[in-house]
């Protein structure tokens, strides 16, 4: 590895990348966030940086209970989540609210796919800290799910699911999920449909709350200007009167796409929006660092990348054309994207198709991936250079199963990579002929 870090650093921009952020990027320093761990008596775990840059705590208490837990009880996770800041104990919804503003503090909850989770922001005067977190500790722990509440939740996730069948991209991306996973919990709309929202009831949360929101299943991230003794006592705040529960087990691992197949779904519009969806990788896997750094190439990195470049510059066929690496807990998928007119989804379709073809039949040049090395490389220290932004960070380190030394050694991965290696994994985890295809657009014909 050292031979190609060597390599790398005699390229111009990432040498000077490297030695702006004085070798941090290639070494465990400051980014590698070397945070403390542990449980609570009742079983959360606990992930704690502290820091002394601010007199501020980002508190987030993360749950095993996102959308991909909602089983035939489609959007119960959205909802759920949605309540808890509704009323607890003797408070109202508007109450909890004042009383937190009181302190200055700011908070939030929603579930997203993989978790639920609680944020928590606040001065670390345990004058302001305490009632917040007290407060905060209460939602998590009794929340009430009053009627009103619940009808007026639910009535609001209607609302959004209305919206978003005005809205080209979001139906898209419903159908391709739907279209790429099939059966599988990651399959299902998040926010639900109208009949499934229709037919969930306060015993339905209830139920819900009860099996998930539990000690062992939950993660309770701390940063900020605590010591030791003071997160340990803040955590024990937190979710100390949780049940200790079980953990949830795994999620089964989607079947992979086999063949190819399109799916129309009308819509009034002048563009199309399309989708094409191939089977990807789980967050965990090794093939990931090189996945990413080739879809960084292909089309992840805005106006750098080659669809860009060939759809956009060279063609004018959108405005903007993108990839992502959609990396899960269980699975995965790489996912191209393009809004264009409706008479030229086919030219788009076969010309991203073509791309992606032979990126993975030639891979990127040495240059093109020293490049997007220097860009992924440089802007790692962004991505924690704030308490926010470092909880969020750990957070989903801990969802996703990854180690706790990740930080340390990611851009050292980055770096290491060679175009034999993003062509080796592309050429083994991506198969251009197993895809799905979704065009959302007038006149839908097969």
């Amino acid at each position: 590895m050292f031979t190609k870090l060597s390599r790398l650093l005699k390229r111009p921009l990432l040498a000077a990348l490297v030695l702006l952020f004085g070798c941090a990027a290639l070494a465990p320093a400051a980014a590698s966030l070397e945070f403390q761990t542990w449980q609570t008596d009742n079983g959360a775990r606990v992930l704690f940086y502290p820091t002394t840059n601010l007199p501020m705590v980002d508190a987030r208490v993360i749950f095993d209970a996102g959308s991909a837990r909602d089983g035939e009880q489609a959007g119960v996770a959205r909802l759920t989540a949605a309540l808890l800041f509704e009323g607890a104990g003797e408070l109202g919804g508007e109450e909890v609210a004042n009383v937190l503003e009181g302190t200055g503090a700011e908070f939030a909850a929603g579930a997203t796919l993989e978790a639920t989770t609680v944020r928590l922001r606040s001065l670390s005067d345990p004058e302001r800290l305490g009632p917040a977190a007290s407060l905060v500790a209460k939602v998590i722990q009794k929340p009430d799910f009053a009627p009103a509440a619940f009808e007026r939740q639910k009535q609001r996730q209607l609302l959004s699911i209305r919206a978003k069948e005005q809205s080209p991209s979001a139906l898209a991306a419903d159908a391709l999920r739907a279209a790429a996973f099939g059966d599988h919990p990651y399959g299902r709309p998040g926010t639900g449909t109208t009949a499934s929202v229709n037919a969930l009831t306060r015993t339905a949360v209830k139920d819900f709350y009860r099996r998930h929101y539990t000690a062992a299943n939950a993660w309770v991230v701390l940063v900020g200007d605590l010591n030791r003794d003071e997160a340990e006592d803040l955590a024990g705040k937190l979710v100390g009167g949780l049940p200790a529960g079980d953990r949830m087990a795994p999620l089964p691992h989607p079947p992979p796409l086999e063949g190819s197949r399109v799916v129309r779904v009308p819509f009034p519009s002048e563009q199309a929006t399309v989708q094409m969806a191939y089977n990807g990788v789980e967050r965990r896997d090794p093939d990931y660092y090189p996945l990413f750094v080739g879809n960084h190439i292909l089309g992840g990195s805005g106006f750098a990348s080659r669809l860009m470049t060939n759809l956009r510059e060279q063609r004018g066929l959108a405005y903007s054309v993108s990839s992502r690496l959609v990396p899960l807990r269980s699975g995965g998928l790489l996912v191209m994207g393009i809004q264009t007119r409706h008479d030229q989804v086919d030219q788009a379709v076969a010309l991203m198709q073509a791309d992606l073809v032979q990126f993975i039949q030639a891979g990127p040049t040495e240059a093109e991936l020293a490049d997007h090395q220097a860009n992924i490389i440089g802007g790692f220290p962004l991505r924690l250079d704030s308490n926010a932004k470092i909880a969020e960070n750990i957070g989903d380190l801990a969802v996703m199963g990854l180690p706790a030394d990740y930080f340390a050694h990611y851009p050292a991965k980055i770096a290491a990579l060679d175009p034999e290696a993003l062509q080796q994994a592309f050429r083994a985890r991506i198969d251009p002929a197993a895809h799905v295809v979704v065009i959302v657009g007038p006149e839908a014909k097969e």
